[in-house]
């Protein structure tokens, strides 16, 4: 017959292991933790996509010389022209200004390490094996004027707006999941 100690290790035993077995999870299994996982853990490639920047970040961009001092370039648009330092850092296009974005925002591409501040939704995709995942994202840039993500505005009725989650389509392979696009 057993003793107390014994069945107090083989009872540690038996809980240690279906914890390790759950940490591992099932690869076919999909909610916000791996879809943030899956986001954070490699830089996400972007062509294209608009991220804002605060004012601050603006200004320290022009000290840098990331870009120029911005300048009126129509009635309702103010742009500041990007430097080739401010195409290093994978910026596509001037960072610009208009009355229909609280903050103003740039174009970037390139392969960017994400931030995932929240997710919002978690849906099945069009197709079979496959989920689209609504989430707030910043890109990092390893830049002083950049302590902190960008975020990235998602597309509303064909339009970028700050207010929207950006949409991802995720796809499941013999591997696990794994990210297919970013989706307007």
């Amino acid at each position: 017959m057993a003793t107390l100690t014994q069945r107090w290790l083989l009872l540690s035993a038996v809980l240690g292991l279906c914890l390790a077995g759950g940490a591992c999870g099932d690869k076919n299994e999909f909610n916000e933790d791996v879809a943030k996982s899956i986001l954070e853990g490699n830089p996400v490639n972007l062509d294209g996509e608009q991220v804002t920047v605060t004012e601050v970040q603006l200004q320290c961009g022009v000290q840098s010389e990331l870009w120029e001092a911005p300048t009126l370039v129509s009635q309702d648009r103010t742009t500041a022209r990007l430097t080739a330092k401010g195409r290093e850092l994978n910026f596509g296009d001037d960072p610009a200004m208009e009355p229909n974005f609280h903050q103003p925002y740039a174009q970037v591409r390139g392969a960017f390490p994400l931030a995932v501040d929240a997710v919002s939704d978690v849906r099945d995709g069009a197709t079979s094996g496959t989920k689209l995942v609504d989430a707030k994202v910043g890109i990092k840039l390893q830049d002083a004027c950049f302590p902190n993500p960008l975020p990235i505005m998602g597309v509303k009725h064909g339009v970028f707006r700050e207010d929207t989650p950006v949409s991802f389509l995720f796809g499941k392979s013999d591997d696990g999941w794994r990210l297919e696009k970013l989706v307007h």
